[in-house]
């Protein structure tokens, strides 16, 4: 597996227990699932906070919360869970800035997810070989 720099916004050991659980095909379902479903959710908090609609953004930013969280994308799914907090008490003068927030991260994350498949593929094949 290559080596990354620690970074503590990603936790590798949650993608490694997903391959563990269930193989390559299950990561790769929930890969591509979060892949289809996270700009769909982004859409969804977008328009919540334009709208005033607190409702759906805290149930856009649950989803996220907590996807990112089992695929090992803890910064993602703090910042989610910062917006879903102040979605319930009312602070949706700070979604805005924070959805912006959430789409950058959102960016980082979907290429250290890829990165990420990549190495456990070859660490996978290589464990597999032996």
């Amino acid at each position: 597996m290559s080596e990354h720099p620690p970074d503590d916004a990603f936790d590798l050991a949650a993608l490694q227990r997903l391959l563990r659980f269930g193989g390559l095909a299950l990561l790769d379902g929930m890969l591509e699932i979060f892949r289809e479903a996270a700009p769909e959710r982004l859409a969804q908090l977008r328009s919540g906070v334009t709208a005033g609609d607190a409702a759906a953004a805290q149930l856009a930013l649950h989803s996220l919360k907590s996807t990112t969280a089992q695929l090992g994308a803890m910064r993602l799914s703090a910042l989610c869970a910062r917006g879903e907090a102040l979605a319930v008490a009312g602070g949706a003068a700070e979604l805005p800035a924070l959805a912006d927030e959430i789409e950058g991260e959102l960016g980082r994350a979907l290429a250290w997810l890829a990165r990420a498949r990549g190495d456990l593929g070859e660490a996978h094949a290589h464990d597999r070989g032996r």
